[in-house]
């Protein structure tokens, strides 16, 4: 069972052995066959960095970036499942003691503040927990 999550990229640059590789992310209906006559279907292009000390790539090389599934289940609980019950139950909680619909949204909405905040501090900390490595595409064609 293979436990990696792989997306096509070309190396934009690398400096200090680390590789800034450009993909392009599709929506989730990016493949459908209806696309071309639907106006959600999007892409965007993302630099990510990896790590790449001492490794035989170079700019404009087609590359893999490889990252683990563990990682992308932990990225999903800290941007969106620990968030989303931080703001149900600050909202159940403040609703049960001021029965205020207003208030109570405002206090849940407001207590995401300080949690994106500690994230915002602690990216250096997340930073090295999410690590990302290449492989070098052998194939002829990139999406």
């Amino acid at each position: 069972m293979n436990n990696t999550i792989k997306h096509k990229g070309i190396v934009e640059r690398i400096e200090n052995g680390i590789a800034y590789v450009k993909i392009i992310q599709h929506s989730a209906c990016s493949g459908c066959h209806a696309k071309a006559a639907c106006t959600i279907a999007d892409q965007q292009e993302k630099i990510i960095e990896t790590v790449c000390p001492e490794c035989n790539i170079k700019t404009g090389d087609r590359v893999f970036v490889v990252g683990n599934e563990t990682l992308s289940r932990k990225a999903l609980k800290l941007a969106v499942i620990y968030p989303f019950f931080c703001l149900f139950g600050i909202l159940c909680i403040s609703f049960a003691f001021s029965v205020n619909e207003l208030l109570s949204g405002i206090l849940s909405i407001a207590a995401l503040i300080p949690y994106y905040t500690v994230l915002y501090f602690c990216k250096s900390k997340l930073r090295k927990d999410f690590v990302f490595t290449l492989e070098k595409d052998n194939s002829l064609e990139i999406e």
